[in-house]
């Protein structure tokens, strides 16, 4: 079950998926995907032909390399992802303001928008990274606590962000959802700092100088 393809909506106009659910067409197209944020170690040329063969253009996918790693840094990414799904949010997603109640949309007998688009948010396994970024995202957008959506997304899918990106989320909401002190995003806030002196000790045990090596970026 882990390497079907499969994606779940957590709220309307935002899904959560798995590696293998980013290139299906079919899949996407049911869903009314048209944007994609892919956080995996694998290259960007796995998906150059079956997203646009699906609609989605080049300027609609991001692609953060990234590791599901003890050292992996996210949150330098955050504010930028989060941007970039309000940028391509639907009109459901951009206008809501709380998160949903179940069976809100049943309930009110309103019409569930897909044809407005929605945005695929995927790692490999949809289980670590991809969470940590919803539950992130919907953190800023709706004010939230951590574990307020933490159980919100664990009520839609089962997820388990690891113990480094957990950290992490707890810094997002610590730091106001903003790591860095300045435009130019040189200084971090005193919470972002204490993680990345962690982080930077950790590799250190490890003999390492950045994060775990990736997949090579080149053919």
């Amino acid at each position: 079950m882990a390497f079907t393809a499969r994606m779940r909506e957590i709220v309307p106009g935002l899904y959560l998926g798995n590696v293998e659910a980013s290139y299906k067409r079919d899949m996407l197209r049911k869903n009314c995907i048209n944007a994609i944020v892919s956080l995996t170690d694998a290259r960007w040329v796995w998906w150059n032909s079956t997203t646009r063969e699906a609609g989605i253009p080049e300027h609609c996918h991001k692609w953060i390399q990234c590791a599901d790693s003890s050292t992996q840094d996210l949150l330098a990414y955050m504010s930028d992802i989060c941007d970039f799904i309000d940028q391509m949010a639907s009109p459901t997603l951009r206008l809501s303001s709380t998160l949903p109640v179940e069976n809100e949309l049943e309930l009110s007998g309103k019409p569930h928008d897909t044809h407005s688009g929605a945005i695929l948010i995927h790692c490999d396994l949809g289980i670590s990274r991809s969470p940590t970024i919803i539950i992130a995202y919907l953190m800023r957008k709706y004010g939230a606590t951590r574990e307020d959506v933490l159980t919100f997304v664990q009520s839609k899918q089962k997820v388990k962000p690891s113990a480094n990106f957990t950290r992490q989320l707890q810094v997002w909401e610590q730091v106001g959802y903003q790591v860095w002190e300045n435009k130019e995003k040189t200084i971090p806030k005193a919470q972002y700092r204490a993680f990345l002196d962690d982080r930077a000790a950790l590799l250190k045990r490890k003999g390492l100088t950045g994060n775990e090596p990736l997949a090579p970026q080149s053919l």
